[in-house]
């Protein structure tokens, strides 16, 4: 690093000059910042689209927070703790009347998921009732099965229970089992669903693909979790990606919004296991 006597400056209107220069351009790199929190399973590719929008944009700063919810990011837009909500419910008429508004951006589907070091490839829905239950313990080549278990009002396991009545009671049994592996946010799931052994449960295709992790989604009665299969129908589980948005949008938050809708922000979208919804 060059040092610089003060008194040089004094003596020097050039490198007064400089130094202002420098000061305001170092003071401009981060002029406007923009927040962004909500559901762990769009965190992934929002990080992916943060990142090449400030890599072309070098005066936005954009910070995407750790997960606090969908309903976390519906509570804290309002309250201008962040600019950007993401959330994988819409709006309820009680939230709606707090000035915000919620824009639905992608699709992705809702897996079953096994750490890749697991021999498994699919899954049955009678299968899978009988694990939530507790009636099947190991896969057939003997390998002990650990669901992983998240709070009832938990979208994941919303998306389970509505698969069918036998399941969702398999999955009531599941929350009075002992001893089996809990995970209060989505990045705490995948987490766990790779950590334990025999660890399995439920994810979005979003996350495994944005976040890399080592992670494999089963096919549910023969068919395969994809964009196209979910948005079909054929693959009964799909998680919906909203921005919560309030009323009055500043303009550099407008310019990332709207770099979500443009031609590389769909791409990024796609290549992380979404279906484009804007």
């Amino acid at each position: 690093m060059l040092l610089i006597k003060l008194k040089d400056f004094v003596q020097s209107p050039r490198l007064l000059l400089i130094l202002f220069i420098t000061l305001f351009t170092t003071t401009q790199a981060y002029s406007e910042t923009i927040k962004i929190g909500g559901t762990g399973n769009a965190l992934g590719t929002m990080k992916l689209m943060a990142k090449a929008y400030s890599d072309a944009h070098p005066g936005i700063n954009i910070i995407v927070l750790p997960s606090i919810g969908s309903s976390g990011a519906i509570k804290a837009v309002p309250n201008n703790a962040i600019n950007i909500g993401l959330s994988s419910r819409p709006l309820k008429e009680k939230e709606k009347q707090k000035g915000i508004r919620a824009i639905e951006y992608a699709r992705s589907p809702t897996v079953i998921a096994v750490s890749t070091k697991e021999k498994v490839t699919k899954i049955s829905l009678k299968e899978l009732t009988e694990i939530y239950s507790g009636e099947m313990l190991t896969w057939p080549d003997g390998t002990s099965i650990r669901p992983i278990i998240r709070q009832p009002g938990d979208d994941n396991s919303i998306q389970l229970m509505n698969l069918s009545p036998a399941l969702k009671k398999a999955v009531e049994i599941a929350d009075t089992r002992p001893n089996l592996p809990f995970a209060a946010t989505d990045q705490e799931a995948v987490d766990k669903i790779y950590s334990i052994p025999g660890g399995i449960g439920v994810t979005s295709l979003a996350l495994i693909i944005s976040e890399n992790r080592p992670l494999r989604a089963l096919t549910l009665d023969g068919v395969e979790p994809t964009p196209e299969t979910a948005s079909s129908g054929q693959y009964p589980m799909l998680k919906r990606f909203y921005l919560i948005l309030p009323e009055i949008i500043p303009e550099h938050v407008q310019a990332f919004i709207a770099f979500i809708s443009s031609e590389d922000g769909k791409a990024i979208l796609k290549e992380n296991g979404n279906s484009i919804v804007l």
